[in-house]
């Protein structure tokens, strides 16, 4: 089973550019969708707890927040 899910950020260039400099390859969104806002492209599939983890936290210090949560 693969999981993709478009998460809206601050601007897609940064953050895709914020993730490929932490080791994470992601996409912008542009191409996945027809008319909507931005977001960046993000498939999960292969991942492991250890690194799901790693790449929430990426992710939010990428968006600046302050903690990194999972709603699953």
């Amino acid at each position: 089973m693969r999981s993709r899910q478009g998460v809206q950020g601050r601007g897609e260039s940064a953050v895709v550019n914020g993730l490929r400099s932490r080791g994470w390859w992601v996409a912008a969104g542009a191409r996945f969708r027809p008319a909507s806002g931005q977001g960046v492209r993000i498939t999960t599939t292969e991942l492991g707890p250890p690194e799901a983890a790693r790449l929430a936290s990426d992710f939010a210090a990428v968006l600046g927040e302050s903690e990194a949560t999972y709603g699953g």
